[in-house]
């Protein structure tokens, strides 16, 4: 897929092909990796419903812990 850069005003933007099924409305954060944008969704607050991680902290192994502390 290929799209052009268009001037929008003061600013510049993209139009999104439909195939990749973005929707109006929606949010990226978008960041320059040398010539490449990359663009990454923004999500709700994953901490948001504390309901949704009831038992996460049990999921966790101990192979997991490990790798957390893996120093980079």
């Amino acid at each position: 897929m290929e799209t052009t850069i268009r001037k929008i005003g003061n600013s510049v933007g993209a139009i999104i092909p439909s195939a990749l099924k973005a929707e109006a409305g929606d949010k990226y954060k978008i960041v320059k990796i040398g010539d490449t944008f990359v663009m990454t969704p923004l999500r709700d607050n994953l901490f948001a419903k504390e309901s949704d991680w009831v038992g996460f902290r049990d999921s966790v192994s101990e192979e997991d812990r490990e790798w957390d502390e893996v120093e980079g």
